[in-house]
């Protein structure tokens, strides 16, 4: 399970997703977007967003769509 902060509340969310990759970075901050497959569609997750334990766990799968 992956963890990430809200943006509208702040609270900490959790998805079920298997992270699959990363998106090239996009949008007025340029960031990167870790995502999440899910049976019922993909969870995109910009980069700030993700907890550091997140972080940490997908570490080792970095890489760059």
């Amino acid at each position: 399970m992956y963890t990430y902060k809200d943006f509208a509340t702040g609270k900490i969310r959790k998805t079920r997703g298997k992270f699959s990759g990363w998106t090239r970075p996009t949008g007025l901050l340029k960031a990167r977007y870790a995502i999440f497959s899910n049976p019922g569609g993909d969870v995109l997750v910009p980069e700030y967003l993700l907890t550091a334990e997140t972080k940490e766990r997908i570490a080792p799968n970095i890489t760059t769509a």
